[in-house]
């Protein structure tokens, strides 16, 4: 008759097995939740990030004919001609039939026109009225947006010795792309703009 024996484990040497591999598997959850924090944290910066660019574009609010406040951040997601002009200036007229042309041209999916007063002596009444003479007298309706600056559109935009008309195009994403003074023509103002829709 043969009487086995088993061998009996050494209590130290499987003690000093389980440590180990209670240490290897902590070692290797630990190492998992610093890549989970690594992604997170750079998920969080990335989105940190995109905001302050947005937050960087730019934006201002005025005074719509029809007494709606307008901001340029509501029009995101398309061109945005900004003209800076006044009812006493002769070439601030002829800048109104270079910007009808644009409008005419594009969708207002594409592009939307601000023509914004930056004479504080004038009234909304006014340029109503002014746009109704320039449709009855020229044959021309002026059907974008109109308002009224109170003076901090024109402080932050006037370039140059302060000529109006002055013109800025704003890309999609509300950021500053073009800021001339004086009249500019239809040609240049679609170069500009077909630049962006690219």
């Amino acid at each position: 008759m043969v009487m086995l024996i088993r061998k009996r484990s050494n209590p130290v040497k499987t003690s000093k097995k389980i440590k180990t591999r209670i240490h290897r598997n902590i070692k290797v959850i630990i190492s998992i939740l610093i890549l989970i924090m690594l992604l997170f944290g750079g998920i969080y910066a990335l989105a940190i990030l995109k905001k302050s660019d947005k937050d960087n574009a730019e934006d201002f609010a005025f005074i719509s004919l029809d007494g709606n406040e307008i901001h340029l951040s509501s029009y995101r997601g398309k061109v945005v001609i900004l003209d800076m002009w006044a009812i006493r200036c002769p070439p601030c007229r002829s800048q109104m039939t270079e910007l009808k042309k644009i409008y005419d041209h594009y969708t207002r999916d594409e592009v939307e026109i601000f023509s914004i007063d930056v004479d504080t002596s004038e009234t909304l009444q006014q340029i109503q009225d002014f746009r109704e003479v320039f449709k009855n007298q020229g044959g021309i309706e002026l059907n974008w947006i109109f308002g009224k600056d109170d003076g901090s559109i024109w402080k932050k935009y006037m370039t140059g010795d302060g000529g109006i008309p002055t013109i800025c195009i704003f890309d999609q994403e509300g950021n500053l792309y073009f800021h001339g003074e004086g009249l500019k023509d239809a040609e240049l103002l679609s170069q500009k703009i077909d630049d962006l829709l690219q």
